[in-house]
């Protein structure tokens, strides 16, 4: 993993609210623009994600609870259905809008058999507000949003297993704050420079291997 910005806090403390602040330093000191964020449960208040998508234009994606359930009308398949109940198609986010346009699929077989073709509405628009998890900046029902979940989270746990074994910080015991932070950083700075001994490597099968491992997570392009 590339570690950007790190915060060492107490066990007690909420790591939700961390991530507003983490957004803020990322795009205000390094100028990068977070997209999307793909969390864990702790990140799942639905006013956090509300306030980084008006603010920031970013997703924070995360699962949801057994008990959280879509609005009534879109419990079939998670999105807006056509009058015969198939679904749309998700066509984009408008951020002046506050929602997502969807449109009847194109390619969709049923369509052309359809009693209604000719007549169907071909769009619909859906406002954010009524469900910041399933209808956030990318909807929870998108495969692009599964993969993500499905995909980068995993990637991020092995990540902070790799970064306890590689150190390791799992021999690190303190009880002071100010001595955490410290050994937090310092683990952060030699992520950073293993990964550019890494690419200088005379070894050029290696080089080639940590330069993939680099683009697949700027990318998101995992096997």
């Amino acid at each position: 993993m590339i570690p950007l910005i790190s915060f060492i806090e107490p066990a007690n403390v909420y790591e939700g609210k961390l991530l507003y602040p983490m957004i803020q330093k990322t795009q205000e000191d390094l100028s990068l623009h977070m997209d999307a964020v793909v969390g864990d449960m702790g990140y799942i208040s639905a006013d956090q994600k509300r306030d980084l998508r008006k603010q920031w234009q970013t997703a924070v994606l995360t699962k949801i609870r057994e008990n959280m359930s879509p609005p009534e009308k879109y419990l079939d398949y998670g999105c807006p259905e056509c009058p015969e109940g198939f679904p749309l198609s998700w066509d984009g986010y408008s951020p002046d809008q506050e929602g997502h346009r969807y449109i009847t699929s194109m390619d969709h077989p049923t369509c052309s058999l359809c009693r209604l073709q000719g007549n169907c509405y071909q769009e619909i628009y859906i406002r954010s507000t009524i469900d910041e998890h399933p209808f956030g900046i990318i909807p929870l029902h998108t495969k692009v949003s599964q993969r993500l979940l499905r995909e980068v989270r995993p990637q991020v746990e092995r990540g902070f297993e790799n970064d306890k074994n590689k150190l390791p910080l799992n021999r690190f015991f303190t009880n002071s704050l100010k001595m955490a932070r410290i050994i937090g950083y310092l683990s952060d700075a030699s992520q950073i420079l293993l990964l550019f001994a890494a690419m200088k490597t005379r070894t050029k099968a290696k080089a080639k291997f940590t330069m993939k491992k680099l683009y697949t997570q700027l990318t998101f392009e995992f096997e």
